[in-house]
């Protein structure tokens, strides 16, 4: 009896234990879940504060701001509400971020403050402000980026201008040597290389007497000058030569003085801009065959591997093309992104060029680093006269880039309906998947360009209603979303309408069973939430963690205001109330 009443005792102790030991661990799962529900509430909190400040949304950022958001939080690319506003143009955001201390030189994971990318956007008032705040114009960022440079590179002359008269310096170079003046000639901006010249005669970046006299065509001048020095190739601040300024001038009678005084014609600063690259850039024949004539380097190339070919076929010189083919230019030549001339040509819509090039057998289907070809680039650009150019050279409708868009996915997105009608008339696939999934509806749904979704139904009424209703599958197998989920996601009504007109499967599960209506309901469209739910929408569908659509919307905007979409009348949802 003794030996029985010390087993039960002890069976009771291992009950007892085994029972503690489960408690432990479900209160170790609710502690996980808890941390986990409060990093992602942080992180939404974050996201929605970005996007208020991406949008101009000033009375949601000074709710968030109010409520005690840590006012420079910044997404995973470095970008903080400063940047995003300042990118956008929102004056009044931008202040009011400041107003509140926000940090005005906290770079991005590039190194750019928000001066750079308001440069780069050319946002001259948020730029005025910026400054006024005490901005610093001269900041670089990792690569050696000014924001004077990013203006210039992007020919926003104001915005130059503006710098310029508030201490902007042009000759701090980049990391690959590029000042602010050599990407202006390079990108070929005349009036930007124009200010930044003249600026340099009158402002602390001063000309050499020699590139003035250049610049002017006075031989005479230039003559003197180079009697009492003797070097042609005397160098400005900004690392340019006097021929370098002759051939972007085309003052051909300086040019052929300097090149009779011992100029190099290959002379390369660190850019590595030769004046044959400018000539070519310029288009003038006479120039380019002076150059050539007197020993210029026809497979030059810059730092970003631009060769005068390059330059020709990117401005539309069709003569200077044939020139430097007929001498023997590479006609594959690649840059650092692995564009050749053809991909100039087509970026510039410049389709004599383009005929040149296939003329002397340039690949047609050539690719960048990314698997871009020409008929991409044109399909981008929405030039869609190049875009017949090349597909009846026999250009391939159904080229993947790397991530696995074709010139249609691109068409789309960009919203060029005439050069989608193009591809569809030469087989483009409305059924082709992106690496993540995407047909060219998808992406069109995505971006709200209501034309181009109504244009594939009316192209592929059967092809198109498959999209509906059934989801693509990544190579993974998971579930990718259908395009209404796209269009829940991005808050375009219209298209939601229609793809729902069309018999779009309003509750298609995605991954994590994720409906239309929870990502509407994330992203808070309250009208697309309203829209689902007229079309008999689920609000009780779960996801795979056991939420619901108003779970999602409470936890996201942390406001009781969407009850009124789901339920008219009745309890809380028992989740909500913890």
């Amino acid at each position: 009896m003794a030996q029985a009443a010390k087993q039960i005792r002890k069976n009771k102790d291992l009950h007892e234990l085994a029972a503690q030991e489960l408690r432990e661990k479900e209160e170790e799962k609710i502690k996980k879940r808890n941390r986990s529900r409060d990093r992602r509430r942080k992180t939404d909190t974050s996201t929605s504060f970005l996007r208020a400040a991406r949008s101009g949304n000033l009375e949601k950022a000074l709710d968030h701001i109010k409520n005690g958001i840590d006012i420079n939080i910044a997404n995973q690319n470095g970008l903080n509400g400063l940047h995003l506003a300042s990118k956008e143009g929102h004056v009044k955001m931008v202040l009011e971020l400041l107003h509140n201390g926000i940090d005005l030189e906290t770079t991005t994971k590039k190194g750019n403050t928000a001066l750079h990318i308001a440069a780069l956007a050319g946002q001259e008032k948020v730029i005025a402000e910026l400054v006024n705040y005490g901005a610093n114009v001269n900041a670089q960022s990792q690569k050696g980026f000014s924001p004077l440079y990013m203006a210039a590179q992007e020919n926003h002359l104001e915005v130059v201008k503006y710098l310029l008269e508030h201490g902007a310096s042009q000759s701090l170079p980049t990391e690959d040597g590029f000042t602010p003046l050599a990407v202006a000639l390079q990108q070929g901006h005349e009036n930007v290389v124009a200010l930044l010249i003249n600026y340099g005669t009158k402002g602390k970046v001063r000309l050499p007497a020699l590139h003035i006299a250049a610049r002017n065509d006075d031989t005479r001048t230039a003559a003197v000058l180079l009697q009492n020095d003797p070097n042609p190739d005397v160098l400005s601040k900004t690392g340019f030569t006097p021929l370098h300024i002759a051939a972007h001038y085309e003052n051909l009678s300086v040019a052929q003085l300097l090149l009779n005084r011992g100029a190099n014609v290959n002379f390369t600063p660190k850019n590595g801009i030769t004046p044959l690259h400018i000539a070519s850039r310029r288009g003038n024949v006479i120039m380019v065959r002076l150059l050539l004539d007197r020993g210029a380097q026809i497979d030059a190339k810059t730092k970003d591997e631009l060769t005068p070919l390059h330059c020709a076929a990117r401005n539309g010189h069709v003569r200077v093309v044939e020139i430097l083919l007929d001498q023997g230019a590479p006609i594959q030549a690649k840059t650092k992104n692995g564009l050749s001339p053809i991909h100039m040509a087509a970026q510039g819509d410049h389709m004599d060029c383009v005929r040149q090039l296939l003329q002397y057998n340039a690949e047609i289907d050539d690719i960048t680093l990314d698997h871009l070809t020409p008929l991409h680039v044109a399909a981008h650009c929405g030039h869609h006269r190049m875009v017949k150019v090349l597909l009846d050279k026999g250009a391939k409708a159904n080229a993947r880039a790397l991530n696995g868009f074709t010139p249609l996915h691109i068409a789309c997105k960009k919203n060029h309906m005439r050069s989608m009608d193009l591809l569809l008339k030469h087989s483009a696939s409305l059924e082709a998947v992106t690496e993540s999934g995407l047909t060219p509806l998808h992406v069109a749904a995505f971006m709200g360009h209501l034309n181009i979704v109504k244009n594939t139904q009316q192209s592929n009424p059967k092809g198109t209603a498959i999209l509906l209703y059934k989801w693509a599958y990544v190579f993974s197998n998971d579930y990718v979303e259908t395009p209404l989920h796209m269009a829940a996601r991005a808050g375009h009504c219209e298209v939601a309408q229609f793809l729902l007109q069309n018999n779009a499967q309003v509750d298609a599960k995605a991954k994590d069973d994720q409906t239309p209506l929870h990502c509407a309901a994330r992203m808070g469209h309250k009208e697309l939430v309203k829209l689902l739910l007229e079309h008999k929408a689920n609000p009780d569908s779960a996801t795979t963690a056991g939420h619901t659509p108003l779970h999602i919307a409470h936890v996201n905007t942390g406001k009781w205001m969407w009850r009124s979409c789901f339920w008219k009348e009745g309890p809380i949802p028992m989740q909500l109330e913890r």
